[in-house]
């Protein structure tokens, strides 16, 4: 757009005299911004002076071998074509052109009228300047001719106006298509949530040049897609992508993570909320590198919530191998302890601080994208199924640790009651979901889910049967190549069927107790290994949710042209589609931010 020539006159010799605008010459200041619209902004800027230059050059050169010059467009004259273009960009352009053509029209027309004294026959629109020069040349010898005209080149007081009124112009207009706009008083976005979906939209947001402040209540980036196993269809492991995101994190100076932190309460508008929010202590600091010494040391243990406390892990924690930040965490219950001084003396970074406190604070942002995911239904209501009354049966995010090599048994599928390898397992599907009694909606991965743990069992254990009780399969888009693949494995087994309830047996092992959808056979099998596909429910589901956002009757989030749902908080949604549903998300919150939503 920059070198498009403007309308309005003939083109000089191509000499550059003293005081001559060039495509060099810019406004004070534009070299210092670095950004890509500053960029367009300057170039604009360049075109203009350089027409101004070619006019104060070339006019009169043209002057001494035609009669009349070419009087400069007026001020409404575009480009070809130009008025068929309706985005913001082309207005942009066509306005800046108009800035040019203005500016030459000034110099060509109003300057002249004041400075007639200095013009012998000057033709019209051509530049005061060079007429002066012209009659300077007249008067004396060449060589004080040629200085006379140098001095006549030098910038009038109208085109420094000229200049000003089109650098106003242009930034005017910037400041229009890319700054906020009326009633936008924090450019800032704030995401709520360190998942996949949080990470995807802050990223997405701050790489367009917009500052985000991303909250995750955690110690550690990552969300529950850090404890899969493997993502399905492919089944290849999830960290790998989350690597990726975390480089890109480091290298965006415009995105600041703040861990252990939670939403309070969210005041205000959309471009203008005030967000009440909690930081909890990890009691240690940056300088912690992740040696591990202070793990070796403390006594205390706790069940390992990364591992949904299917086991213990010291009190003194990395949160898992993939962590971001790589920083241990101490317990709180550690503090005051005798574990508390070793840690002290064992730590070799000095990164121990246990007077770290709760602090709360206040955040100002223009638009808020909420990433909460989701967590799994409570089992334990599901009664007639036994959950919590023999370590045997296990819901689906539970198998998914128990596949993993950084699982409670280093990633072999074992019964949890007694270690020993499975030889028959059961996956009953909508376990709470699709029940107007527990989640009367589809949590939509179960299924997938599901095929994917009978193909764990399956290979890690190449005599064992899995059998999958389901009312339906929903394997949605390129799911059923998935689906057909696993079919095809004749000691999968697909029962129509949503057992009534488990029996626990005489041997300890879970009986599943039914009837059959097709034959109404009735059934009573015994299993070493029962997996509840439940459901997803959304985090702020209950009383987490803080003040001030709007959900829907299941707890989803509702957009309201403020604030936007990001994967899982707003419906239930696989990995893939998490990360389109962040990338929605983040373009809503750039347009809020601008004012571009109602």
């Amino acid at each position: 757009m920059a070198n498009d020539k403007p309308k309005g006159g003939k083109s000089g010799s191509g000499k550059t005299k003293a005081g001559e605008a060039t495509a060099s010459d810019t406004p004070d200041g534009a070299e210092d911004l670095e950004d890509e619209f500053a960029a367009f902004e300057r170039e604009a800027r360049e075109a203009a002076a350089k027409a101004m230059g070619t006019m104060s050059g070339g006019a009169a050169a043209s002057a001494k071998s035609e009669p009349k010059a070419e009087t400069p467009a007026p001020a409404d004259d575009t480009a070809s074509g130009e008025d068929d273009q309706e985005d913001e960009f082309a207005a942009f352009e066509r306005e800046a052109r108009e800035a040019a053509a203005k500016a030459m029209g000034t110099m060509g027309g109003g300057a002249a009228g004041t400075e007639s004294d200095a013009q012998t026959s000057a033709p019209a629109g051509a530049d005061p300047g060079q007429a002066a020069a012209e009659g300077g040349k007249a008067a004396v010898s060449d060589e004080q001719g040629e200085a006379a005209g140098q001095a006549g080149a030098e910038e009038s007081p109208a085109k420094a106006a000229a200049t000003a009124a089109a650098a106003k112009t242009v930034a005017a207009k910037r400041k229009e298509i890319f700054g906020p706009r009326k009633g936008i008083k924090s450019q800032t976005v704030l995401v709520v949530g360190g998942g996949i979906a949080g990470i995807t939209a802050a990223i997405e947001i701050a790489e367009t040049g917009f500052d985000v402040v991303l909250l995750e209540q955690g110690p550690a980036l990552g969300g529950r897609v850090t404890r899969l196993n493997l993502y399905f269809p492919k089944m290849c492991h999830p960290n790998c992508g989350l690597e990726i995101n975390y480089q890109r994190i480091r290298n965006n100076r415009r995105l600041k993570v703040m861990t252990m932190s939670q939403v309070l309460s969210v005041a205000g508008k959309a471009g203008d909320y005030k967000v009440k929010v909690r930081t909890r202590p990890t009691y240690t600091t940056r300088d912690c590198n992740g040696c591990g010494e202070c793990a070796k040391v403390v006594k205390k243990k706790i069940p390992n919530r990364y591992n949904y406390g299917m086991d213990k892990m010291a009190a003194a924690y990395l949160p898992h191998e993939h962590a971001f930040p790589m920083r241990y965490v101490i317990d709180p219950g550690v503090k005051g302890t005798a574990d508390a001084k070793k840690l002290e003396k064992a730590c070799p970074a000095g990164a121990i601080d246990f007077g770290q406190e709760d602090e709360e604070f206040e955040l100002n942002a223009g638009a808020i994208v909420w990433a909460t995911g989701w967590r799994p239904y409570d089992a334990r209501k599901l009664e007639v199924y036994s959950y919590g009354h023999s370590p045997d049966i296990i819901n689906n995010v539970e198998m998914e640790r128990l596949a993993s090599h950084d699982g409670p048994s280093g990633g072999k599928i074992l019964r949890p009651s007694n270690g020993k390898e499975v030889k028959k397992v059961a996956l009953i599907q909508c376990a709470g979901s699709r029940d107007i009694n527990h989640l009367p909606y589809c949590s939509m991965i179960c299924c997938l889910a599901s095929l994917k743990h009978a193909a764990y069992v399956r290979e890690q254990h190449g005599d064992a049967e899995v059998d999958i009780y389901y009312i339906d399969i929903r394997a949605h888009d390129k799911m059923s190549q998935f689906y057909e693949r696993v079919r095809q494995d004749e000691k999968i087994k697909f029962i129509k069927s949503k057992p009534g309830h488990i029996d626990i047996g005489e041997d300890g092992r879970p009986v599943l107790c039914g009837e059959r959808t097709i034959d109404r056979e009735i059934y009573a099998e015994p299993y070493d290994l029962v997996v509840l596909a439940t459901g997803m429910e959304p985090s702020l589901n209950g009383s987490s949710a803080p003040d001030g956002i709007s959900r829907d009757e299941y707890g989803f989030v509702v957009d309201d042209g403020g604030q936007f749902s990001a994967g899982v908080a707003g419906g239930p949604f696989d990995v893939a589609l998490s990360t389109q549903s962040a990338t929605a998300a983040a373009l809503k919150a750039i347009q809020a931010v601008r004012g571009g939503v109602s």
